[in-house]
């Protein structure tokens, strides 16, 4: 919200020359704009305004930008939102605390296990939105904790369909090797299945 408001605006555009400096000056454009606690997606639009007031728009010269999927309103209304941006990336931290209504610096709620990424409310969130990229053809990925500290998060989010993981340098061997692994069972799975169809229809 800070982005189009008066008090910070002229902020927010010294980003945007920033970045159109490095796209346009120094030839960097792959670089990806990534729109974090977007509320709505009449406050995504606003931002949009603002960031064509000076000089980036979606889609010219191939820009693309992302929604930080962090908030229940960027879940229940993904679809919408799919609509004006080119991917999700799941933020699994403020995601889990403002499904759950616990603070994860909370030392309290932290110890009694309030606190969890892998929370089934969370994860049928973060299944939703992983759907909705997929049914709109746009790229989703997450960069929260959960995926370095427990490998069995991550395996959940590949047999969900998650494009891209993000991690802590020291798990980086260990996930690629996890990874390989689930994606090699997924693969198996469906060569078995379609020989047991085979094998039916004869």
């Amino acid at each position: 919200s800070r982005y189009y408001s008066e008090q910070y605006e002229y902020a927010f555009g010294m980003e945007c020359k920033a970045i159109k400096r490095v796209r346009e000056k120094m030839g960097l454009n792959n670089v990806t704009i990534m729109i974090p606690f977007c509320r709505t997606v009449e406050e995504l639009k606003k931002v949009y305004q603002v960031m064509k007031k000076y000089g980036l728009q979606r889609g010219k010269d191939g820009l693309q930008v992302y929604l930080m999927a962090e908030l229940p309103s960027n879940i229940i209304m993904a679809e919408e939102f799919a609509q004006h941006i080119d991917g999700f990336s799941i933020g699994s931290n403020d995601l889990t605390q403002l499904i759950l209504g616990v603070d994860r610096d909370s030392a309290i709620l932290g110890g009694l296990g309030y606190f969890d990424e892998r929370d089934e409310a969370v994860s049928k969130a973060i299944e939703i939105i992983i759907k909705a990229a997929k049914r709109n053809n746009i790229t989703v990925s997450i960069c929260g904790q959960a995926p370095s500290v427990f490998p069995e998060f991550t395996e959940f989010l590949i047999n969900n369909g998650i494009d891209s993981i993000s991690v802590n340098p020291d798990v980086v061997i260990s996930t690629r090797k996890l990874v390989a692994s689930v994606e090699q069972k997924i693969i198996l799975s469906k060569l078995n299945s379609v020989f047991q169809d085979h094998i039916n229809d004869k």
